[in-house]
């Protein structure tokens, strides 16, 4: 539970410096007019990333929520808004991924769809599973640009706001992780014999 000194250390009208540190000192009064100024931004961001409302608002209660526990670990020289927006895709990515797992778990414990015969099935199935390993084997920063672009359906200039990298390293991380993807789809696959 959390637990929170109510005082008037850093009224509603306060620049944000002045409620983060209010907020770090434990004022319930900062750090709600925190997550008043940017619920809207937070939720609007988990919204592009997932396409889900409900989850949106989840993911922004969560991030809130992981902000708050790590007050003590922001640096106060850079902007609060960013680094809470880096929590935020942060979350949202979490929570792609666990929607991602528990759709591949209700995947395997369906059925096989009857249009596709077992060597259709068995294809497609190896197919999706060197693409996954072929995503694993990218390096983080890789992965990531892909995520956000593909999953999270944002475009090359969100992308780079979110990560905080130039527009022009998201198109090149974004180029050379295909390449890689593609390199590795190909030598990865099995040579049939003559």
């Amino acid at each position: 539970m959390l637990s929170l000194r109510l005082d008037t250390a850093a009224p509603a009208g306060s620049d944000e410096s002045s409620l983060v540190a209010a907020a770090r000192e434990g004022s319930a009064e900062a750090f709600n007019t925190l997550v008043s100024r940017y619920r809207a931004p937070v939720v609007r961001l988990a919204y592009r990333l997932t396409r889900d409302p409900d989850e949106a608002l989840d993911i922004a209660q969560d991030a809130f929520l992981r902000a708050y526990r790590r007050l003590g670990e922001f640096r106060p020289d850079r902007p609060f808004s960013r680094w809470l927006f880096v929590i935020a895709r942060n979350a949202s990515l979490d929570a792609i991924r666990r929607r991602r797992r528990a759709a591949s778990y209700a995947v395997k414990e369906q059925p096989p769809l009857e249009e596709f015969g077992p060597e259709e099935l068995a294809v497609r199935n190896d197919e999706a599973s060197r693409v996954h390993v072929a995503l694993e084997a990218l390096p983080a920063k890789y992965r990531e640009v892909l995520e956000l672009y593909y999953i999270g359906d944002l475009r090359y200039r969100e992308i780079a706001l979110e990560l905080d990298i130039p527009i022009g390293t998201v198109k090149t991380y974004i180029s050379r992780a295909k390449r890689r993807l593609r390199e590795e789809l190909v030598t990865g696959a099995p040579q049939l014999a003559a």
